[in-house]
């Protein structure tokens, strides 16, 4: 009788430990930000309505130098007002297990955007500057976005 609780006590623990193992994770894995409407395309149309809280997800490795982020002209103002940015990290397999001599899994860039409140256009543009400066700024480190408010 002794060796079953143990054993039922053993098990109730891993559960706990499987169940904020798996908190802790989502957590790493989610960011800060409310990212509203996710949008992962590598370029093209957003449409999107009026007020809508909404975000380009890119994604890179940080570790190696792909660092993006908007590109100057910013979007117009009247139609697309920036709320912020982040990167937040990929959990697999390598960052569990401490891989030496990886980039570990990388991550995703959100950039976060509000529509304004009236029906518009607006354009926003990402550039990776390691990868711009790499090419000899082409326009391969950028991606262009028209931001369709309707």
């Amino acid at each position: 009788m002794n060796r079953r609780r143990i054993l039922v006590a053993a098990l109730a623990l891993l559960a706990v430990a499987g169940v904020v193992g798996a908190v802790v994770v989502h957590r790493m894995t989610t960011g800060k930000l409310d990212h509203g409407t996710v949008f992962t395309a590598d370029s093209g149309e957003l449409a999107v309505r009026p007020g809508e809280l909404f975000s380009v997800e890119v994604s890179a490795h940080r570790v190696t130098g792909q660092v993006w982020s908007v590109a100057d002209p910013a979007p117009d103002p009247a139609a697309v007002q920036a709320v912020g940015d982040e990167y937040v990290k990929n959990f697999g397999l390598k960052d569990l297990i401490g891989a030496t001599g990886s980039a570990g899994s990388g991550g995703r860039y959100y950039f976060v955007f509000r529509a304004g409140p009236q029906p518009g256009r607006a354009t926003i543009t990402l550039r990776n500057a390691h990868h711009s400066s790499a090419a000899g700024g082409s326009d391969q480190g950028e991606r262009h976005y028209t931001v369709e408010v309707h």
